[in-house]
């Protein structure tokens, strides 16, 4: 009937939609709860505390990108998860799950590693003369990048496998993990606006950890971590490292005025990509 099919969309549809503004809603929480203990506990004027989320909102930016790059592909394994259960073919589901977990590691751990080790030239570049802040949140944010797509791939296999509800249980804890870190690490004059990003990425990891269980009781077979992750991230670590390497070498040669940082952090860039795709491969990641 016409109420049992807007029921069963609505059954499903909502806690996808939650899901999916998770990221919106914790930004939220952000803005209102930052501004206010910058000011009201670690002493900060109006203004002072204004430029500070403002440079962590910049650095938000750039910190959304991964993200960007994981949902086209969250879209695409749903209906391949849900046609192998629902063809009773089990096992299929499982392996599409666990290389769907690789393939977003492949894509979202280069690009985290990369935000951390090329943080100062990337924020002196795009938003020159900005707060000393921004580099050390990037940071941060680049390492809490790599848990906001584990969590969102988390989300579509969980989707896909007919356990869309248990996608909204790890939100309430995290959020509230979200909450508490903001309260009490940016009321510290010497953390403040950096416990912001560090309360993102502690409430992505309850959230990843938790929706590992929920996809571990999910599938017949629990998806090994070591085989989703372990080859990206070495990948992904020796590009960091050559990257690093090949910014501060020429950092020390070529200058440190605007446009000697930007052509730095091409190189550093250029030299990361090649060595990540040749390690992918030679380690096989990717096959």
């Amino acid at each position: 009937s016409t109420g049992k099919i807007i029921k069963d969309i609505l059954t499903i549809g909502i806690p996808i939609a939650f899901g999916a503004c998770i990221m919106a809603i914790l930004n939220s929480v952000d803005s209102k709860l930052c501004m206010n203990r910058l000011q009201s506990a670690a002493g900060f004027s109006y203004y002072e505390a204004k430029v500070l989320y403002g440079v962590y909102g910049k650095a938000q930016t750039l910190f959304n990108l991964p993200a960007a790059f994981i949902t086209p592909l969250t879209i695409a394994i749903v209906p391949e998860i849900s046609a192998a259960i629902a063809r009773g073919e089990k096992r299929r589901a499982s392996v599409v799950a666990e290389d769907s977990m690789r393939i977003s590691a492949v894509v979202s751990m280069p690009m985290g590693i990369g935000l951390m080790v090329l943080a100062f030239p990337i924020m002196e570049v795009l938003y020159p003369n900005s707060n000393a802040a921004g580099p050390g949140l990037l940071k941060i944010m680049g390492v809490a990048s790599l848990f906001v797509c584990l969590v969102l791939m988390e989300n579509a296999v969980l989707q896909a496998s007919g356990h869309e509800k248990l996608t909204m249980v790890p939100m309430i804890p995290g959020g509230l993990v979200k909450i508490a870190t903001n309260w009490f690490l940016v009321a510290r004059p010497e953390i403040n606006i950096y416990g912001a990003p560090v309360g993102t990425l502690v409430s992505y990891i309850v959230m990843a950890a938790m929706n590992y269980i929920f996809m571990c009781r999910a599938f017949d077979e629990r998806p090994r971590l070591i085989k989703m992750f372990a080859r990206p991230l070495a990948a992904s670590l020796v590009m960091g490292a050559a990257a690093w390497a090949v910014y501060g070498v020429s950092a020390r040669f070529i200058g440190a005025g605007w446009l000697e940082t930007a052509v730095c952090m091409l190189l550093g860039v250029l030299a990361a990509v090649i060595v990540y795709l040749v390690f992918i491969i030679c380690l096989r990641a990717i096959t």
